[in-house]
């Protein structure tokens, strides 16, 4: 999530009434139909970009979680705000999905034995495979039955995302490449992405994007 995206729902963040201290399931106004998952507050970047460096919520939902919930407890909330028309939930929050992989992994099951109608995206920042070496993330997110996966490539070269992102893990860049090679090979759609306004040469993000068959979007 970039700064700008806040800058018209920013007034309207409820304080959290539920026992999470924010909310796990939220909506975002130009996308009906979309739910989307904030599963934890946990991130291995510290982007300068943002929007939880600038703000505590996103299209009146406060997103900070006081306490993370479990697999049932966030399954329980899901069911409760999955509407009939909604075609697509998607794994995006104040933190990074994949720190909490096993808990993705289930929901992600259940999504599709009980609504298998609905498409699951993953938006992550593609270094899931630093985290769990011993692994095989992008075969278990396969498997889970994740239909699309939107990386945030953010910059065409080491130095700069470094500067952008600020890794804790060190060559997370080069391991957000290979991750992103890894999903063209076993998802239709894999999305890569960079954000607009920033220090960035969006020339060179799409052609990275185009050489792995992935779609490039920019970010708002």
């Amino acid at each position: 999530m970039k700064k700008s995206d806040t800058q018209k729902s920013e007034s309207s963040v409820q304080p959290a009434a539920s026992r999470f201290g924010g909310s796990i399931v939220y909506r975002y106004d130009p996308n009906p139909g979309v739910a989307y998952i904030n599963a934890t507050n946990l991130c291995t970047n510290r982007c300068a970009f943002c929007v939880k460096q600038f703000t505590s919520g996103l299209s009146g939902y406060d997103l900070y979680l006081e306490r993370e919930p479990t697999t049932d407890e966030l399954w329980e909330e899901l069911q409760r705000e999955i509407q009939a028309a909604d075609s697509e939930v998607v794994w995006c929050g104040f933190g990074e999905p994949t720190t909490k992989l096993d808990l993705v992994l289930e929901v992600t099951r259940r999504i599709k034995e009980s609504y298998p109608h609905i498409k699951v995206r993953l938006d992550t920042d593609g270094q899931a495979q630093l985290r769990y070496r011993s692994r095989s993330v992008v075969k278990e997110l396969k498997e889970a039955r994740v239909d699309s996966v939107s990386i945030s490539l953010n910059a065409e070269n080491e130095e700069k995302y470094n500067l952008l992102c600020n890794p804790l893990y060190p060559d997370a860049y080069n391991a957000v490449i290979q991750f992103a090679r890894d999903c063209a090979k076993h998802f239709p759609t894999v999305r890569l992405s960079v954000v607009g306004g920033t220090d960035v040469d969006i020339l060179k993000c799409r052609k990275i994007a185009e050489e792995m068959n992935c779609r490039f979007i920019v970010r708002g």
